[in-house]
């Protein structure tokens, strides 16, 4: 047996010899095998580790009053209680505004669904630069490039406008109704439509393979300067959102759940798979992440799904980041920050009693919850976006962020305390900053979260009900309301810039 000296002695050098070797570590190693070792599973699994979720309180978001605004297309100034100020300007009509475009010190809105304005505006000062009349009601999002700015109404037309004057360039007639927005890359303007317009056919360069075959909508290549058509494809419904370009590839998501890849040059298929999707897609380094729902038993859940862009195929077995998705179930809106009563009078007003054959709403009813002309308008779903190796996203009362090498789950941020509907979409795709996300929702909260670790930079009750997600530009946050307001925060920070149009971009596909 050892004597007590001895084992002393033997104690002492076993920790000198591991206290050694941790020297030897740096930092970063140090906290690795930490982690490692306190989170290695008991048995091995090749599902994402999933953390437990953290909190963000709305009832504690700071209140701010946004002033009266007693006269149309003026802006008014507001501030913060802790030192910020922007300003709010109110369109004619009250009705829900799309996220506004950026370039060169302007904003570019449109005056919101139903409406037959769009409007340049001063993003400082808010004051109007120009003001056009639109020919048919309800623009959409718009994007700009090369000094063009492009968006389309609801019904039912394409129009390309210069970017100082507001001068029409061109714009055609697509059918009616078009529920989503116009994309450009490289000179081209991608556009889905109604496929039976009855409109005259135009020549068009190529003629692909049918993506497919007896689509009830067509997505149209167009030359973004003089309308020339390039090609046009079958496509199985309207897309949501809007297409998203990178690489030369075309891709995008229909309202019954079908995602796309096609060639941007000549229209031709990459891959067309019928997969549940719910979202518009991002892609990044050769992958392509969206959300997809499937039902889990009785419940219908949401998550995100890795895919490889050339093929298609989902590199995960499961879902990742899942949460119950009610607002998805048929009949419950899609989590569309719009409330049934508004809908219905919202599609009153441009004279729909009943969604129209053409829309093809029966699938996005089955397939996202969606089942009026308006909501299809307004649906974003829970959109990811792609920053620093993080795929984020705000799914139902959840935020994810989730590593896009392995699909772990790095963080995930539960929201609390808010005023909105139990069960449906707390906050609208985020804009996203060098180091934080910025989100609005319907229940009027703005809050912006750091993106290393899901903590609260701001929060904000507004009163505001919010649809579409903010835009980004010099520090300023820009966010359209539904009752017909635009809003500048301005955070006095430059991590609010570069997120300049839905997406980010004219391509819908910024990656930070």
């Amino acid at each position: 047996m050892s004597s007590p000296s001895a084992w002393t002695l033997s104690l002492c050098t076993s920790i000198s010899l591991l206290l050694g070797a941790s020297a030897l570590l740096t930092p970063d190693r140090r906290q690795d095998a930490k982690t490692a070792a306190t989170t290695a599973p008991s048995k091995a699994s090749d599902k994402p580790a999933k953390p437990a979720a953290q909190r963000i309180d709305l009832s504690t978001a700071m209140n701010v009053s946004l002033p009266a605004t007693n006269r149309d297309l003026e802006a008014v100034s507001f501030g913060t209680p802790d030192g910020k100020n922007g300003w709010v300007l109110r369109l004619p009509g009250g009705r829900p505004i799309a996220t506004p475009a950026y370039a060169d010190g302007m904003l570019f809105v449109g005056g919101g669904y139903g409406s037959h304005e769009f409007y340049a505006v001063d993003s400082e000062t808010g004051k109007i630069i120009w003001k056009i009349q639109t020919g048919d009601d309800g623009p959409t999002g718009a994007v700009v490039a090369d000094g063009m700015v492009a968006f389309n109404t609801e019904s039912c037309t394409l129009v390309v406008v210069d970017e100082r004057r507001g001068r029409v360039i061109w714009e055609e007639w697509l059918g009616d109704p078009l529920m989503s927005q116009p994309a450009i890359d490289k000179g081209v303007l991608f556009m889905a439509h109604p496929a039976a317009t009855g409109r005259p056919t135009k020549h068009v360069e190529f003629h692909p393979r049918p993506a497919s075959p007896g689509g009830s909508h067509r997505l149209l290549a167009a030359e973004l300067s003089t309308g020339r058509h390039i090609w046009e494809q079958e496509i199985s419904g309207d897309v949501i959102t809007a297409p998203v370009i990178s690489d030369g590839i075309v891709y995008f998501t229909t309202f019954n759940g079908t995602s796309y890849a096609l060639n941007a040059a000549d229209g031709s298929v990459v891959w067309v798979k019928v997969n549940a999707a719910t979202s518009a897609p991002v892609i990044a380094n050769g992958q392509l992440y969206e959300t997809r729902k499937k039902k889990t038993g009785n419940e219908t859940v949401e998550g995100l799904a890795r895919v490889d862009a050339k093929e298609g195929n989902a590199r995960d077995k499961d879902l990742i980041a899942t949460s119950k998705a009610d607002y998805l179930k048929q009949g419950n809106g899609g989590g569309v920050a719009l409330s049934a009563q508004a809908v219905t009078s919202l599609d009153s007003s441009v004279g729909f009693s009943a969604p129209p054959p053409s829309a093809g709403l029966a699938q996005a009813d089955a397939a996202v919850g969606v089942n009026s002309v308006v909501g299809a308008w307004a649906y974003q779903g829970s959109r990811a976006a792609v920053s620093k190796g993080q795929i984020l996203n705000a799914q139902g009362n959840y935020i994810n962020s989730v590593r896009a090498s392995d699909g772990r789950q790095s963080w995930q941020a539960e929201i609390v305390g808010s005023r909105g509907v139990p069960g449906g979409q707390i906050f609208s795709p985020p804009a996203v900053g060098r180091d934080f996300l910025y989100l609005a929702g319907a229940a009027g909260y703005l809050v912006s979260v750091r993106q290393s670790d899901g903590s609260v930079g701001f929060s904000y009750a507004m009163k505001a009900p919010i649809a579409f997600q903010p835009a980004l530009a010099k520090g300023n946050v820009y966010a359209g309301t539904s009752d017909g307001r635009l809003i500048c925060l301005k955070t006095g920070n430059k991590d609010a810039d570069g997120w300049y149009a839905w997406g980010g971009n004219a391509q819908h596909n910024k990656i930070q």
